[in-house]
C-alpha cells in the first residue's frame, strides 16, 4: 500500500471519529421566562344627584327631613366638621345618598314633583356627588352653570354651594373665591355657552384624589331656588331654565396636587 493511500484512509477514518464523536457529545442547558402582564387603567366617573345634604341632616333649608344620621367611621374617616370626625356628628352615609339618588330624579319623584312651576320662594334641593368607577386614584371637579341672565334671581335665594367643604379645606373654588372678595358679583371670565345660552361657571375642586369605588364626601352644591324677592318682571318671559352640573375628572398619579392636575386638564381640553 503505498503512503498516499495509507494517509487517505486515515483522513477517512479521521473524519468517521469526528462524525461519531459530535453524535454522542452532551451539553449543560437551561432556559428560563419571565412573562410581564402590564395593565392599563383608566379615570371613570359616575356624576349623580340627590336630595340629601350630607352634613347635618335634618336642620336648615338645605337639609333633606326623615332621613337618618348613619354615617359611619367607614364612609366619614378624616371628615371633619369644625373639630367634631364626621361620624360622631352624624352625617349620612354614601349607601342612604346612593339609595335616595336612584329615585331623585324618578317619575313622581322628588326632582319631577319639587322643579315644576317654581315661583318666588320656591327651592328645590339638589345636591351632587360623584363616584369613582374606574381603576385609578382620581382627582374630581364638579363645576355647576348657573344661567347669566337669571343669575340674581337664583343667587339670592338659600346659600347655593357647601361653605363648610371649602372651610374645612375639603374643596376649592377659584369661582367663589372671586365671588365672595367682589361684592358677592360672579367673575365674567367664567361665562360659557351650552347650545346658545350663556352660563356663569362655578368650579369645584376636591383636595384629596378619589379612590376606585369611593365617593366624594361633600356635595359642593345644595340647592337651586328662586328668590323670595323675585318680581313677575324678573322672570317675564321665562317659562323655563336649565342648571348644568358637570363633573371632571383625571388621573391623581403624576400631579402633586389638585390644582397642578386640572391645570394640565384644561390644557389639554382648550
Amino acid at each position: 500500500m503505498t503512503k498516499k493511500k495509507v494517509l487517505a484512509i486515515a483522513g477517512v477514518l479521521g473524519i468517521a471519529a469526528l462524525v461519531l464523536s459530535a453524535g454522542t457529545l452532551a451539553y449543560f442547558t437551561d432556559t428560563d421566562k419571565e412573562t410581564n402582564t402590564f395593565t392599563i387603567g383608566n379615570v371613570k366617573i359616575d356624576l349623580i344627584e340627590s336630595q340629601i345634604h350630607r352634613a347635618n341632616p335634618g336642620s336648615g333649608a338645605l337639609n333633606t327631613p326623615g332621613i337618618t344620621r348613619d354615617g359611619t367611621a367607614d364612609n366619614t374617616s378624616g371628615i371633619k366638621n369644625g373639630t367634631e370626625t364626621a361620624y360622631t356628628s352624624g352625617y349620612v352615609s354614601d349607601a342612604t345618598i346612593k339609595a335616595d339618588a336612584d329615585t331623585y330624579k324618578a317619575t313622581g319623584g322628588y326632582y319631577e314633583t319639587n322643579a315644576k312651576n317654581m315661583v318666588p320662594g320656591s327651592n328645590v334641593r339638589k345636591a351632587p356627588y360623584v363616584i369613582n368607577t374606574g381603576k385609578n386614584d382620581a382627582y374630581i371637579r364638579v363645576r355647576v352653570l348657573i344661567p347669566k341672565t337669571l343669575f340674581t334671581i337664583i343667587d339670592n335665594g338659600p346659600s347655593m354651594w357647601t361653605t363648610t367643604a371649602m372651610n374645612e379645606g375639603e374643596v376649592s373654588s377659584n369661582a367663589v373665591d372671586y365671588y365672595l372678595s367682589h361684592g358677592n358679583t360672579a367673575d365674567e371670565s367664567t361665562v360659557v355657552t351650552r347650545e346658545g345660552v350663556d352660563y356663569y361657571e362655578f368650579d369645584f375642586t376636591y383636595t384629596d384624589a378619589i379612590k376606585p369605588e369611593e365617593m366624594t364626601f361633600w356635595n359642593v352644591w345644595g340647592n337651586i331656588a328662586i328668590d323670595k324677592n323675585a318680581t313677575s318682571a324678573d322672570l317675564a318671559n321665562v317659562d323655563s331654565f336649565n342648571v348644568i352640573f358637570e363633573a371632571d375628572a383625571i388621573q391623581a398619579d403624576g400631579f402633586a396636587n389638585a390644582a397642578a392636575a386640572f391645570t394640565a386638564f384644561d390644557q389639554q381640553n382648550s
